[in-house]
């Protein structure tokens, strides 16, 4: 691994015009080389930023949506642990050379070999209370040296914001250890924006706060000549518009079988990731369930303007199911997982009126990346290449990369 520290900062749910003060609060030169990262590929963040960590695609890390699809599944995994995933990470690899990392509200880390993670899971059927789940889920040197503290001080984490609390560890670690690799992602701003609506005052207060916890850890990183800064931004948000159930259709036809609100079996499911669902059939299941799958959702799909696309790519996307289409709606919309909720129409719906802002997956987003070995003038590229371009920068190996590592352009 090479010399001099790297922080990697993901921030959820800007918008565009949010780019400029942050940039300031993260103390990003004017010299930072910017990647463009192209529609397609994750838009949600969890896949995103394990593409970013593995420098590979969602369907090799087998992170392809904030909700892993597992239902029902007994020791079901999610995103928030590292056993979701089926590729090595730049932590690991720094970790192997013998380097301090750290991970703080990052995806797929919690259980990872990791030195100071605090992955902040969200797990609440598993635990008994959040300090449980906290304790439980990072790693030991995290809890001894900065949550033991803070329980014996009385700290009530369900009292605490996420971000807060990660701005203020990150700023420790970041002073007290000699961190070679750090991870911290913050998540404040796009859960502002999809609980209350882009332009609300919450969403204001969030921004501001979410401002003064990024200064907090570029002061606390205070990175020098040497170190790398490489500041994520995920794709922007729009307002919701449309809001489908597939799953309701699906019910309606005899392939999913519900227990009150609740799913019980299903011989084909649509799995949601934002404005997009993946068409999951039992592999068991002959031609006939599949064409009366794609039958169905074509309907649907009319009805409200979407788009099914069938794909050959997705045999084998779980142990148990085959991905077959993807329906997918234009920007501002949103598909539901509930098989007992209905489409939304005029008004709030009375089962679920979903969030008031989606991630657009149409839309471009814009890392900037300053330090040693990153390029320094625009290039484009996917959340893979990203990857394969830190773990270069790094001299780190990353056996499951597929992204190509980006460099600036040779001059003319």
């Amino acid at each position: 691994m090479r010399s001099g520290r790297t922080l990697l900062l993901a921030v959820d749910g800007l918008a565009p015009e949010d780019a400029a003060p942050l940039r300031e609060a993260a103390r990003v030169p004017a010299t930072a080389g910017e990647l463009t990262v192209r529609p397609g590929g994750p838009s949600e963040p969890a896949p995103a930023l394990a593409s970013v960590l593995t420098g590979t695609t969602v369907a090799r890390t087998r992170v392809a949506s904030e909700m892993p699809f597992l239902p029902g599944a007994p020791g079901v995994v999610s995103a928030w642990y590292a056993s979701a995933l089926t590729a090595p990470t730049l932590l690991d690899a720094a970790e192997g050379e013998g380097a301090v990392t750290a991970a703080l509200q990052w995806p797929a880390t919690a259980g990872a070999g990791v030195s100071l993670c605090l992955p902040l899971v969200e797990d609440v059927r598993h635990y008994q209370n959040r300090w449980e789940m906290a304790e439980s889920t990072s790693s030991p040197r995290m809890v001894a040296e900065h949550l033991a503290p803070r329980r014996e001080a009385g700290v009530q984490l369900s009292q605490v914001p996420p971000d807060a609390l990660v701005a203020e560890i990150a700023a420790e670690v970041l002073t007290r250890s000699p961190v070679g690799l750090a991870a911290v992602r913050l998540t404040g701003l796009a859960r502002a924006r999809r609980e209350d609506g882009i332009g609300s005052p919450a969403v204001r207060r969030a921004l501001a706060d979410l401002l003064d916890a990024v200064a907090q850890i570029a002061a606390a990183f205070g990175a020098g000549p040497d170190d790398r800064t490489v500041l994520v931004p995920g794709r922007p948000l729009v307002p919701t518009v449309l809001l489908v159930h597939p799953n309701t259709a699906l019910a309606a036809r005899g392939l999913i079988r519900t227990d009150g609100p609740r799913l019980a079996s299903f011989r084909a499911l649509v799995w949601p990731d934002g404005p997009r669902g993946a068409l999951h059939v039992r592999r068991e299941e002959g031609e006939a369930v599949r064409r009366l799958a794609l039958d169905v959702l074509g309907e649907l799909a009319e009805h409200h303007h979407l788009t099914l696309r069938e794909v050959d790519d997705g045999v084998g996307a779980t142990g148990q199911t085959d991905v077959i289409a993807v329906l997918e709606g234009a920007p501002g919309t949103v598909v539901g997982l509930s098989p007992t909720n209905r489409p939304l129409v005029d008004g709030d719906d009375p089962y679920y009126a979903g969030p008031r802002a989606v991630t657009d997956p149409s839309a471009v987003s814009t890392a900037l990346l300053a330090g040693p070995g990153l390029p320094t003038s625009p290039v484009e590229g996917s959340w893979a290449d990203l990857g394969a371009t830190l773990a270069a920068a790094l001299d780190l190996p990353l056996p499951a990369a597929t992204g190509r590592a980006l460099r600036s352009p040779a001059p003319a």
